[in-house]
């Protein structure tokens, strides 16, 4: 009887783990490293390849480790390289380089199982770094696969660790699936009820992010060609109907200061903004800000007050909605305006003088131009009219690829390009109102929305952005006026994509079919939902869950108490679904036939300590009786693939039972 196991032994016992489990190991690693592909370092998936094609080559033929000198001397250019695209070690980008980097190196002196341990604790760390730095919905079943596969081979792993074979992989995944499907329930516990910081659950912020166009300054004699953008600025929901088309607004940053070129905000704020008299219908609605490069709340004009969820967030005294820094991250609040109002008091002579300020030696025909205008006219309306008329009857063109302005951008606009787009107009407007002695400023923004009847709220991208003007009117207060209105009325009602060259059309520009832009808004309405209720889940979001449970006081001491109850019902519930495992299942048969075996072992080696497998404990007593070592150790892994591997046949029992009484020690 010795003889055989001896042989199984020894054919048994393989120097490294099998070559499925390792083609397994190294796709859940290439799987982590393209999910963090976007964001690492370009180098990064190459040397990755050439560490799996070294790898794979290993299963075949076995490869002689690099020195240790030349792997310490690896490690240090990699970091250099890391530092080098980064000009940083922090961070997510960064970091995620680096993790990726040394992995890659570790993947080249594999050989035991701890080792590829380390690198499944890698991959496994690259999925959290994938899923902090993007939580698109289109990326979930990607996560979900991942992870899927990095149980399936941390139960490799296991199986080669405990000294038997490991199982097939379709019983690999299978049993992956119901440790994660018995996990799910404490993972929905945790996310409910787990007390939540300050911003995003999922996402660190980065200054460095790509963000919205809108920014405190504007100089649109600077640009040739305006390239327009499908990602969204903002989705707004309101509580009722929509405003109407010409009063959907957005303002934005207030633009004040202008030098003959560009025009820039004015931070300080010495005066209180003039009390206002909403006239007309107020709008209540709420607003998800993607993340921007200013400190501006986007909001319909103009709103009531600042959002009372949101104490740190205060109105200018030109109706901006500031917050103290630019929101780096997602941000949703609740809002009410009116788009028609009357101010109460009069403006302040601060910021007359701001609204009037023109540079003397610049644009000195726009000025002139001004001046004669506001000579033929009969008080401030009439000259606005005058002006108005001035841009529409001129022969100006609306277009996105103006031509290059010189310093003196506003005369050389009204007098030789006569082309541009919505800047261009609103800062020659508010140059020639300033020089007829009438108060302004330029107002940025949005304009318009695209309705999304799928997710019921109005989506705003970021080719919506729009320039305009305000003007001051006594009596009235500030009064808004586009120019860009008589100079391109269809502006206001058609897509900025139709008006792009055909050269340079947009991709939505091709989405004509109608089965299309329906497919396209139903999965935009899922994204939000999915961003809304799953990614923007913050605190106030989860007390309103602890209201709808019933519980409207102590809402700190609810979430602990639900928070330990839904662990503790987790907890009998895994309890119990193993209850029958300790009660007679047939693999329990296995226990008395390993009793026996270490009772014939007692009078060679000490008993079997507490941390020792089976088979690390046959080994010890093979050390001590080399004549039994190949029998022992035979017979040990016999019984750890029968018993924790696939089901055991009752006859594959019995002969282990034979095989163990059978023993001669």
């Amino acid at each position: 009887m010795n003889a055989p196991i001896g042989e199984r032994a020894a054919a048994a016992a393989p120097a490294a783990l099998p070559a499925r489990t390792v083609w397994l190991l190294l796709a859940c690693f290439l799987g982590a490293v393209l999910l963090n592909l976007h964001h690492t370092a370009l180098w990064c998936l190459p040397l990755v390849l050439g560490a799996v094609a070294w790898r794979a080559r290993a299963v075949r033929s076995r490869l002689r480790l690099p020195a240790r000198s030349l792997r310490i001397g690896v490690v240090a250019v990699l970091t250099v390289g890391v530092l080098l695209s980064f000009r940083t070690l922090k961070g997510l980008e960064a970091g995620a380089s680096l993790l990726v980097a040394m992995a890659a190196l570790k993947l080249t002196e594999t050989q035991r199982a701890r080792d590829w341990l380390i690198v499944l604790g890698a991959a496994l760390f690259l999925l959290l770094a994938a899923c902090l730095d993007a939580q698109a919905l289109w990326r979930l079943p990607l996560y979900a696969a991942e992870l899927w596969l990095l149980c399936a081979a941390l139960y490799a792993v296991g199986a080669v660790g405990a000294g038997a074979p490991p199982p097939p992989t379709l019983a690999l995944l299978r049993s992956a699936a119901r440790s994660l499907a018995a996990a799910l329930p404490l993972a929905v516990v945790l996310f409910l009820f787990v007390p939540r910081l300050p911003g995003s659950f999922w996402a660190l912020p980065r200054a460095e992010q790509a963000l919205t166009g809108l920014g405190n300054e504007m100089s649109p004699g600077s640009i040739s060609q305006l390239t327009e953008s499908d990602e969204p600025a903002m989705r707004v929901r309101f509580d009722g109907a929509l405003p109407p088309t010409a009063q959907r607004y957005w303002r934005g940053p207030v633009l004040h200061g202008f030098d003959g070129y560009t025009w820039r905000r004015r931070h300080p704020d010495p005066a209180p903004a003039p009390r206002l008299q909403f006239t007309g219908p107020a709008y209540g609605y709420e607003v998800t800000l993607e993340p921007n490069s200013h400190e501006v709340l986007i909001a319909l004009e103009l709103p009531h007050r600042p959002p009372p969820q949101m104490p740190l967030v205060s109105a200018t005294y030109d109706y901006e909605l500031t917050a103290p820094r630019p929101y780096r991250q997602r941000v949703s609040y609740r809002l009410e305006s009116s788009p028609e109002h009357l101010s109460l008091d009069p403006l302040d002579a601060w910021a007359r003088r701001m609204d009037l300020q023109l540079p003397a030696d610049r644009n000195p025909r726009s000025l002139e131009l001004g001046r004669s205008l506001r000579a033929q006219s009969d008080g401030d309306a009439a000259f606005i009219g005058r002006v108005l008329d001035f841009l529409r009857h001129g022969g100006f063109r609306y277009t996105l690829t103006p031509s290059l302005l010189n310093l003196d951008s506003v005369d050389d606009l009204l007098f030789n390009t006569r082309e541009g787009f919505c800047g261009h107009y609103a800062s020659a407007f508010v140059t020639l109102m300033r020089a007829g002695g009438v108060p302004a400023h330029v107002v940025t923004g949005y304009l318009g929305g695209v309705w999304n009847p799928y997710g019921g709220y109005l989506l705003i991208r970021q080719s919506d952005a729009h320039a305009w003007a305000e003007v001051w009117l006594d009596g009235r207060g500030w009064v808004h006026v586009d120019p860009t209105a008589v100079v391109a009325p269809e502006r206001l009602t058609r897509e900025l994509d139709d008006m792009l060259p055909a050269a340079g059309g947009s991709a939505r520009g091709l989405r004509s079919p109608p089965w299309i832009s329906s497919a396209l808004q139903a999965w935009q309405a899922a994204n939000a939902w999915w961003q809304d209720q799953f990614i923007g889940f913050n605190f106030v979001r989860q007390l309103g869950v602890i209201d709808r449970l019933g519980f409207h006081e102590h809402q700190l001491r609810a979430l602990t108490l639900l928070l330990a109850g839904g662990g503790a019902l987790w907890l009998a519930a895994i309890a119990w679904s193993l209850r029958p495992r300790s009660r007679g299942r047939p693999e329990d048969a296995f226990g008395p036939i390993w009793r026996a075996f270490e009772r014939k072992l007692r009078r060679t080696a000490a008993p079997r300590l507490a941390h020792e497998g089976p088979v690390a404990f046959a080994e010890r007593v093979g050390r001590t009786r080399p004549d039994l070592a190949a029998a022992l150790v035979a017979l040990a892994r016999h019984y750890a693939q029968l018993r924790y591997g696939p089901h055991a046949s009752q006859a594959q029992i019995d002969r282990l039972r034979r095989a163990v009484r059978l023993l001669r020690v």
